[in-house]
C-alpha cells in the first residue's frame, strides 16, 4: 500500500448507484412494458376479486331472538332480517330505545360478523357487532349504546 502523496496516482472509480429521474417525476415509470401489463392484470384482478369478497347476507335472512344486556340493564331482542341484510330490531325493558322495532342501518355481513347501528326513540345509535355461529344458528357479540357496553345472544327463532 502507497499512502496519499508517496507518488501513487489516484484514479476516479465509476459511481455503483445511479440515480435516474424521468420527464415526469411525479408519475410511476414502470422499466419495461411487460410490467405494465402485469400491473395492470394485478389491478384488474384485485377490483374483480373485491366484489367477491362481499358475503350472501341471505345466511342471516329470518327471525332472531334472545338477550341483551346493556350496562346494568337486559331484555329481550328480537331481530328480523330480510334475504338483503335490512331488517328491524326491538328491545324489551329499554324505555328509551322506544316500544316498536326500529330499522337497521348500515348492515354489513362478510360471512362470518353482521355489523349494524339502529337508532332508537332518544335518538342515541345501538351499535352492534355480531358473530355468526359455526351452524348458523346464533349471533353473539357486542357494542355500545347510549355511551355504555351492549351485548346480545341471539338464536334462530323461525
Amino acid at each position: 500500500m502507497h499512502p496519499v502523496g508517496s507518488g501513487s496516482t489516484i484514479r476516479p472509480v465509476a459511481a455503483a448507484v445511479r440515480i435516474a429521474h424521468g420527464p415526469a417525476p411525479r408519475w410511476i415509470q414502470l422499466p419495461e412494458d411487460g410490467m405494465k401489463v402485469t400491473g395492470l392484470v394485478a389491478m384488474t384482478m384485485a377490483l374483480f376479486f373485491a366484489g367477491v369478497a362481499i358475503a350472501d347476507t341471505s345466511a342471516l335472512h329470518g327471525s332472531w331472538k334472545g338477550p341483551w344486556y346493556i350496562g346494568m340493564s337486559s331484555g329481550i331482542v328480537s331481530m328480523d332480517i330480510a334475504e338483503d341484510g335490512s331488517g328491524k330490531i326491538a328491545l324489551t325493558n329499554l324505555d328509551e330505545f322506544g316500544s316498536q322495532p326500529v330499522a337497521l342501518s348500515r348492515p354489513s355481513f362478510d360471512g362470518k360478523s353482521f355489523s349494524f347501528s339502529a337508532t332508537g326513540a332518544n335518538g342515541a345509535a345501538l351499535v352492534m357487532n355480531l358473530q355468526l355461529g359455526s351452524d348458523g344458528k346464533q349471533l353473539r357479540g357486542n357494542g355500545k349504546h347510549g355511551g355504555f357496553g351492549a351485548r346480545m345472544e341471539l338464536q334462530r327463532s323461525d
